[in-house]
């Protein structure tokens, strides 16, 4: 008898109430030489073995859904959770993994529950970058008021967790203060400031300062105080900074009216976008042209498009967002007489060479609608007549 053989055999006769120690690393090594039905088969036996734990379904699960998205079937990963969940209850429900790739098939698969999703794993596992990224992705696809629930649910913990940096609670709270506005908004267009506080009480004194005009630009009640691109540019540090992100958030009709995103979507792009904005100096070049703040650097975009691997990873939606923005940014600015058409085409010329490698970034999103969307925009070439 083979030493795999033996192995598996004593490993099956251990006695019920004896400490598990993980599948056998003959089912690892059977695994390397499986068809992916046959890892079908192995991962949903793997829930029937004693010693299956929290460890294993997560590399199991991992290994399998990397199996079926090479394949092309990543729809029969629901049947192994299935089968996890009726053989090995514990360990579905407490391996935080399992609650993800549910949101996941939800968000993927038709007439799946996904405000159910993504609430169980917000209750369950109340984890600040697990719930967003998810959130984020329902906010693209438009559904805000999924995100809303699950951004909702996590908050206490999220608020109370004394492990997350503060600037990471404060992303947190801006995109839940966001959904919020926005699901109530799609409930109720008109709802006055009053209403909209009322809303937001969950959150008490963490809501942002800006947040009233906030609903007064994102819903196009009121125009961005127009200023030239000299005047914005002589403004003092924290007042120039409050005109960008009042720019930025006055963008977001444009985006609803001109390229047809849903609400959620637009949110996306803050404060990404306005993260990529130069400061009031173009990174200290005093006396620099208005274009210089308003228009993102192209040293900046490639550093953004180069450098930011990591956090695309974490926040897929929201740098996919922010990309297909950014011609429309500069459209919008110029259309506000900031940006002048000639200092926009070389702008734009630049940043589309720079743009074109990001396709393949997406890739980890887990979302091949977004991954498909990105490929078709930055690898379409120039619009007929543009360049």
């Amino acid at each position: 008898m083979a030493n795999d053989e033996r192995q598996e055999r004593a490993w099956r006769a251990r006695p019920e109430g004896e400490a598990a120690a993980g599948l056998p690393l003959s089912f690892y090594a059977r695994w390397e030489e499986a068809t992916v039905d046959e890892k079908l088969r192995l991962a949903r036996e793997a829930a029937s073995c004693p010693g299956f734990d929290e460890e294993d379904a997560f590399e199991v699960g991992s290994r399998l859904e990397q199996a079926l998205e090479e394949a092309g079937r990543y729809a029969e990963l629901e049947s192994v959770l299935d089968a996890w969940k009726e053989r090995a209850a514990r360990v579905h429900e407490v391996e935080p993994a399992v609650a993800t790739w549910r949101v996941e098939l939800a968000l993927r698969l038709p007439g799946r529950d996904v405000r159910g999703a993504l609430v169980s794993l917000a209750r369950r596992t109340g984890d600040c970058a697990l719930v967003t990224r998810l959130a984020e992705w329902c906010l693209y696809r438009g559904r805000v008021e999924e995100a809303r629930a699950g951004l909702l649910e996590a908050w206490p913990r999220v608020r109370e967790d004394e492990s997350l940096a503060e600037w990471t609670r404060v992303d947190y709270v801006v995109r839940a203060v966001l959904t919020c506005m926005d699901a109530e908004l799609l409930r109720a267009p008109d709802a006055s400031w009053e209403r909209m506080a009322g809303v937001l009480s969950p959150f008490d004194r963490a809501v942002p300062h800006w947040a009233a005009e906030a609903l007064t630009l994102r819903t196009g009640r009121a125009a961005w105080r127009r200023r030239s691109g000299r005047e914005v540019l002589a403004l003092p540090p924290e007042r120039f900074f409050d005109a960008q992100r009042s720019l930025v958030m006055a963008f977001e009709p444009e985006l609803r009216l001109r390229q047809g995103w849903p609400w959620g979507r637009t949110q996306l792009v803050f404060p990404e976008l306005f993260h990529l904005l130069p400061g009031p100096f173009g990174q200290g070049e005093a006396g620099s042209g208005a274009p210089h703040v308003l228009l993102p650097l192209l040293g900046d975009v490639e550093q953004w498009v180069r450098g930011q691997a990591e956090a695309r990873a974490l926040h897929p939606h929201v740098h996919a967002a922010t990309a297909l923005a950014l011609r429309p940014w500069g459209e919008f600015l110029h259309g506000l007489g900031l940006v002048g058409a000639g200092e926009l085409a070389g702008w734009w010329e630049g940043a589309w060479e720079l743009l074109g490698g990001l396709g393949e970034q997406f890739e980890v999103s887990g979302d091949r609608a977004l991954v498909d969307e990105v490929h078709r925009v930055f690898r379409g070439g120039w619009p007929h007549g543009e360049r």
